[in-house]
Order: structure tokens, then C-alpha cells, then sequence
């Protein structure tokens, strides 16, 4: 009997948080993870941002507060030299290196403001996480720049910058996303940053969790052609095939149906 996805089954809780999920992807790269003291890291940080904060402030402020103690006292930055470490996609690992990637230093500014009692929300920028502090009409703070607010003249220069000068800052682009979307996200950066680095087998465990959340057809599609790199021939042919039925007409169709054929060729001679 296959074993349920702990992620399928952490998304399902009713209050479930992105701090949840980030710490459940850390435990599975690295299962020494001492989840409670890492969450004691984050509550400290929390209860001096909601000192700071006292009895009342304006969204403006709150993503002021954010910057000042994370990035201006504590040092925490984007990671520009070395970008797709995997490690700069795990919440601990962010933690100890104070490095990290627009998404996993919007969890990490989230799961402080959250803590101090702050209205965020992650915001699924292409190209580029968010964050929104005060609802609808608070501030967008960018944690890989240092917590930058960003006006709209910022936000169309970002837009800019990962989509073109040509297109233009569509709405969408500013809505907050959910738990479930952010997942996807995290994974998806996982997947690409261990592929990069040759590690199919992490590669394949992200996009394992990828299928399952999302039984999305492109997903199978990686997680065949890992698969087949990782020479389990017959797992290849599996997802390959369940993918060119899927979309028998896309433009990597001929690609794809080579690799299934090498797959079901080899599959015989693979000790299984």
C-alpha cells in the first residue's frame, strides 16, 4: 500500500501554515533537524519584532520593523554568488547562513511577522517572491533586497526586470498567494537546483511531492526523464508514457517518446 505524501497530508490541516511546510521539506533533506529549537529561533525573532512594534502600527512601519531586524541588524541577504545552492531553499539552512532566495526569505520575513501579530502575505511575483505586509492596502517588501518597500514605480521596474520593458505590471502579478501555491513553488526551485547539481535522486523526491500536490502531467514528464537518468527504466516508461497521453501534441512529444523507447529497451536488461 503506498504510503500518503506528508506534504498532501500537512496541506490539509486547517490552519497550516508556510513555516509548516518549509520545515517539513528541511526535516526530509536533513532528518536530524531539531525541529523545536528551530521554531525557538523563529519565536525569539518574533517576540523582539512584536517589542519593537508595540500596541500600534501602520503597515508601512511593520515592514520597517521586518528590515531593520532582519536585514540591516541580523544580516540576512540574498544569496547572489551562489544562487541555486539547495541550501538556500531550506529554512534552517537560511537560518544558520543568513542567505537565501526571494522565496525562502519571504517564509522566513512571514513566519516573524506572523509572530509579532503582523497582517502578511506571500505574493507569487513572477520571477520574483514577495511579500505584502497590511492586507490590501499595506506595502509590498522585497526580502532578498534587504526588505525593500516598493512603491509602484519599484514594483513596475521589477516587472521590468524578470518579464521585459514591454510588458506591462498586470494586477494578478500583486495578489497574495496560498499555502498550496507557495509549496509549488518551493518545490519546483528544489527540483531545479538538484537537477542543476546532478542529484537526480533529490531531484526526483521534489518532484515526487510535485505530482502528488498537483497530478500535473509536466510533472510526471520530469520525474520520468529523472527517472531514466537515474537508469529505473521502468518508472521512466511509466511517467512517459502517462505524459505523451496526456499531451500527445506538445512540443516536446518526439523528444519524449525516444526517451520512452530507450527506457522500455533498457528496462529488460536492468536488475531490478
Amino acid at each position: 500500500m503506498k504510503r500518503a505524501d506528508p506534504l498532501v497530508s500537512i496541506l490539509q490541516r486547517p490552519n497550516v501554515r508556510v513555516e509548516d511546510v518549509a520545515i517539513l521539506l528541511a526535516k526530509e533533506a536533513n532528518p536530524l533537524l531539531g525541529e523545536h529549537a528551530l521554531r525557538r529561533a523563529l519565536d525569539g525573532l518574533g517576540a523582539e519584532a512584536l517589542i519593537r512594534r508595540g500596541l500600534r502600527s501602520t503597515p508601512e512601519r511593520d515592514g520597517r520593523i521586518l528590515a531593520e531586524l532582519l536585514f540591516d541588524e541580523l544580516g540576512f541577504d540574498g544569496e547572489r554568488d551562489d544562487y541555486f545552492n539547495p541550501d538556500n531553499s531550506y529554512l534552517d539552512k537560511v537560518l544558520i547562513r543568513r542567505k537565501g532566495i526571494p522565496i525562502s526569505l519571504s517564509v522566513l520575513t512571514m513566519s516573524i511577522g506572523e509572530r509579532a501579530g503582523m497582517e502578511i502575505e506571500g505574493v507569487g511575483f513572477p520571477g520574483h517572491f514577495l511579500v505584502r505586509v497590511g492586507g490590501p492596502d499595506g506595502v509590498y517588501q522585497d526580502p532578498f533586497n534587504g526588505g525593500e518597500l516598493l512603491d509602484g514605480h519599484g514594483l513596475r521596474t521589477l516587472a521590468a526586470q524578470f518579464l521585459g520593458a514591454e510588458m506591462a505590471l498586470h494586477p494578478s502579478y500583486l495578489e497574495p498567494v496560498d499555502c498550496l501555491t507557495i509549496t509549488i513553488r518551493m518545490l519546483a526551485n528544489l527540483k531545479n537546483a538538484y537537477r542543476r547539481r546532478g542529484d537526480y535522486a533529490r531531484a526526483m523526491l521534489a518532484c515526487d511531492h510535485l505530482v502528488e500536490l498537483t497530478q500535473a502531467p509536466e510533472h510526471r514528464r520530469d520525474r520520468g526523464l529523472l527517472a531514466h537518468a537515474l537508469r529505473t527504466y521502468g518508472a521512466a516508461s511509466e511517467d512517459l508514457a502517462a505524459y505523451l497521453e496526456a499531451r500527445p501534441n506538445a512540443k516536446d512529444a518526439h523528444v519524449i517518446s525516444l526517451a520512452l523507447e530507450e527506457a522500455r529497451q533498457q528496462a529488460p536488461d536492468v536488475l531490478h
